[in-house]
């Protein structure tokens, strides 16, 4: 078969599983899950009970219509304990079930979850252990797959701006002086936005680990939870920025 007929039919695959599914969720089982993974395109697989719900859930759903749009593909295998017990096979694979014993519906909120990135072509797949909340998993996503997403509260210019400045041999200052032009031509939350992103590029001339030890510090504070609801959302804007120039993304 050629490579056109092939991406044909994974292409008529995808939107047989997609069918009935959660918006841009594909279902997958132990044998399409073979048939996805490892091809162009990463895929980011949850492995959960058959009707997930709750707030883990909608994360998931919220990350999904996130990812519209986005090289990547976002999947679910779900895991029967009644019936023929499907997929239990896969949840073994991946060391989420004992060997000959059997998954019970109890164990179902207490074990999963899971989350797992399987890169594009081919590679050792991740497994994600954040939190289950869009943002958290956005984030992973744009730094393990290199995928871009426009993070709430990010700008896509200055993305890309933030992308060239942490190039080899990039000539920092011309940067700095286009992000300063674009930020001018800009007003409100967008103005603001665009400000810190200069003063990011700014704050690590000479501090060569300036934005990872920023990035690292602001999520550490945010996870602490000590923080005031109107802080920790300042901070999470600031993360978003940040994971920028912490995972620059080359499509842009």
């Amino acid at each position: 078969m050629g490579v056109m007929a092939l991406r044909l039919s994974l292409i008529g695959l995808l939107a047989a599983l997609a069918h009935a599914a959660d918006y841009n969720v594909i279902n997958l089982d132990n044998n399409t899950l073979k048939m996805v993974t490892g091809k162009d395109i990463p895929v980011f697989v949850r492995f959960d009970k058959d009707y997930p719900y709750g707030e883990k859930a909608d994360a998931f759903k919220a990350l999904a219509q996130t990812a519209v749009g986005a090289k990547v593909l976002i999947a679910s295998v779900g895991i029967s304990t009644y019936g023929e017990k499907m997929n239990q096979d896969v949840a073994e694979q991946f060391g989420y079930k004992t060997p000959g014993k059997d998954l019970e519906y109890s164990d179902m909120d207490t074990i999963f979850p899971k989350f797992r990135l399987f890169p594009a072509n081919g590679g050792a797949d991740i497994e994600y252990t954040g939190e289950v909340k869009t943002d958290a998993m956005t984030l992973f996503l744009k730094k393990e797959a290199k995928i871009y997403f426009g993070l709430k509260g990010t700008i896509r210019e200055f993305d890309k701006l933030a992308a060239d400045f942490v190039k080899s041999g990039a000539n920092k200052a011309d940067v700095i002086q286009s992000a300063k032009v674009a930020a001018e031509a800009l007003s409100g939350a967008e103005k603001e936005a665009a400000s810190y992103y200069v003063k990011a590029m700014e704050k690590t001339q000479g501090k060569s680990d300036w934005f990872k030890t920023e990035f690292d510090r602001l999520k550490q504070i945010i996870a602490g939870g000590t923080v005031a609801p109107s802080k920790k959302e300042d901070m999470a804007l600031k993360v978003n920025r940040l994971s920028s120039f912490v995972s620059p993304n080359d499509e842009l």
